[in-house]
Formats: structure tokens, sequence, C-alpha cells
């Protein structure tokens, strides 16, 4: 892929760095409660629970690897390229992860009036929780 081809690292939203599948959201939550994680573990992680939920149709590995070296090109994990095995550790936490994509989505699809509303609710840490965004939700 080249240069031109990827992402701008600075765009954030919508289309940018902060907009993540759900397969990334998965993965994110897997490393934000285990910690240093490798491709391998986030992998077994996941088969467990598909085998919870289904009988086949299970999730490959080059797809989970894939998915977090994607997610380390966003600059949402870091790769430990020390050892063998590269191990991945959350660069931003859950928090300031949502309250970006909320942010920048009220930039895109907001009028001025409904982002600043948004920016300013935003700005007092206890409104980023469900019932706080559910809050933000009936506002505009």
């Amino acid at each position: 892929m080249t240069n031109s081809l990827k992402k701008n690292s600075d765009e954030i939203g919508v289309r940018g760095i902060n907009s993540i599948s759900n397969l990334e959201a998965d993965i994110m939550k897997i490393i934000w409660d285990k910690g240093p994680i490798s491709v391998r573990e986030v992998h077994e992680i996941m088969l467990r629970k598909e085998m919870e939920d289904k009988e086949a149709g299970f999730i490959p590995y080059t797809t989970v690897m894939s998915t977090m070296t994607a997610l380390a090109e966003k600059s949402l994990l870091r790769q430990d390229k020390t050892a063998k095995t590269y191990i991945y550790t959350a660069v931003i936490d859950r928090r300031e992860l949502s309250k970006n994509i909320i942010k920048s989505v009220a930039d895109k699809l907001l009028t001025e009036e409904l982002t600043e509303m948004v920016s300013v609710f935003l700005s007092d840490e206890k409104n980023i929780s469900a019932s706080g965004i559910k809050k933000l939700l009936k506002e505009i």
C-alpha cells in the first residue's frame, strides 16, 4: 500500500484514526481488560467467546493479526517487537477514544451550535459514561 492510500493519521472521526470497526472495538476491549498481550492470546479469547455463542464460522488467526497491525498503524496499539512474538498494549484508554470518536462525529455531522454543546459536554469527564452519552443523545 502506498503512502497516498493510507489513512491520514491526523484525521479523526468517521473515516480517520478514531473510526474503528466492531472487530477492532472487540480487540481493544480485550487489550484494555488484559493488558499487554500477544495476537495468539487475543485470538484464543475471541475463539472461546465464539464457541460459547455459535457452532461454526470462527475468526481466523490471520484476521486478528492483521486487525491488530492496523490498530498499531492507527496508533491505538503499540507493538513491542523485541521478542519473537509481538506484544501489544493500548496507547489510548477507553474514555479518551470514546471522547475523540463522539467529538469527531459531532464535528462532521452536527451544526456548529450542537457541536459546541457536545464539546462542552465532553469536557466534563463524568459525562463519558453510558448514561452520560444517553443524556447527550436526548439533547441533540
